[in-house]
């Protein structure tokens, strides 16, 4: 989406985020374009609680680098045309890194949206934003500001980051405009346990939240160490199962935050600035959920996978074949209405690699490129089929 250029300054502000929604949720249903919300908490296991922990606010050093910082951050926001003031429909952070105006910030808070971009800062100077320049898979996008004059901006980091720096965020959760949030550097180079999240990931103890996407971590140096991409409230368990009397014990964290690091002499501060635009390859489709069939009650067929829920119109899973589920009307003999029953297609297999849910299938397709073409073993009822398709880029499945 490109905003028409223009510098705004909005009276209305106040008003517009209290009538707007103050940061996105993570949506019912999970998509192949994984981040279509600007927030995605990992929500592997029921016992754990969605709500992250208290903030920490910086002191000392810390309290110092984010009152400097502060001016050069923005809340980002979604917004659409309202009755009388344009609707929020949704809100991210970014950051200057530039006093011509670039900003960078999370790909999922600007991917796929149905309005204009504007980003306010902490004056209240808003500014149209254009989307120049993405790492679909690492998380990481380049916008440009309409400045009318230089801007405060952030210095990126090009050190090492040393487990147990501390650090601190700036972000727009929880209804706060640019608020602070302290924490520690856990773990380096975190490879992710769902493939729809980058690896080599910074882990922190910060309590970030939705509306903190694409907002800067920054080191005691005022450096920006990384990107604000996720949370995850079972770090290091890999999506599996931990008895609950580890966490009773305190052996294992119950929440954590991640960052996609940057730096300016990095590669992918380079591929931005060249303005690649890197996507990642899908099939074109929603999911329901994942189908196990000794836990279900439902007869989808004998092994498990990611059912499908929706595919998407013009997408390589429409053309192949790939079918939205379906609720069938059931009736006896003499034609009367005796139930329902799902009808849906189920995804066992790429390329012959079991699929057995969501996770796997993401794993199997982003290790493919763009323009491969794959077979599904698509698991109909009792019948087994198998559909030939050609992946496509995300952007363009799912505009």
């Amino acid at each position: 989406m490109s905003p028409k250029p223009q510098r705004y300054r909005g009276a209305w502000l106040l008003l517009a985020m209290l009538l707007a929604v103050a940061a996105f949720v993570t949506a019912p249903l999970q998509t192949e374009n994984a981040r279509q919300t600007p927030f995605n908490p990992h929500e592997d296991l029921g016992f754990v609680s969605r709500q992250p922990p208290e903030v920490t606010a910086p002191t000392g050093i810390l309290n110092t680098i984010y009152k400097t910082a502060r001016p050069a951050a923005l809340r980002i926001e979604v917004r659409s045309a309202g009755v009388f003031v344009p609707f929020v429909e949704g809100v991210g952070t970014g950051f200057f890194i530039s006093p011509e105006g670039q900003v960078l910030t999370a790909y999922h808070v600007v991917e796929r949206v149905r309005g204009d971009l504007v980003g306010v800062d902490a004056d209240d100077n808003e500014y149209a934003l254009e989307l120049l320049a993405f790492d679909a898979y690492l998380d990481v996008a380049l916008l440009q500001a309409e400045v009318d004059e230089p801007v405060a901006y952030l210095p990126l980091n090009n050190d090492t980051v040393p487990v147990g720096s501390e650090i601190v965020a700036i972000g727009n959760s929880r209804g706060d405009f640019l608020e602070a949030r302290a924490g520690q550097v856990t773990r380096l180079g975190v490879e992710a346990a769902r493939a729809d999240f980058a690896s080599g990931t910074i882990e922190l103890t910060a309590a970030l939240a939705p509306g903190d996407s694409g907002g800067p971590v920054l080191n005691e140096r005022g450096e920006v160490i990384g990107v604000v991409s996720y949370i995850s409230f079972m770090p290091g368990t890999e999506g599996g199962f931990v008895p609950p009397f580890l966490r009773d014990l305190g052996l294992l964290p119950d929440f954590a935050s991640y960052a996609v690091p940057v730096a300016r002499s990095g590669d992918l501060f380079g591929r931005l600035q060249a303005g690649d635009q890197r996507d990642v390859p899908v099939i074109g489709f929603s999911l329901y959920e994942d189908y196990v069939p000794r836990a279900d009650n439902r007869n989808l067929g004998p092994l498990a996978g990611p059912v499908v829920y929706r595919v998407q119109p013009a997408s390589p899973a429409e053309a192949a074949g790939l079918r939205s589920l379906q609720e069938q009307v059931v009736r006896n003999d003499i034609d009367t209405i005796v139930g329902r029953r799902i009808v849906a297609d189920v995804i066992v297999a790429v390329n012959n690699e079991r699929t057995r849910n969501f996770n796997e299938l993401l794993t199997s397709v982003r290790n493919k490129r763009i323009g491969e073409t794959v077979t599904l073993q698509v698991q109909r009822g009792n019948e087994t089929i198998f559909l030939e398709l050609e992946l496509g880029a995300k952007a363009e499945v799912f505009r």
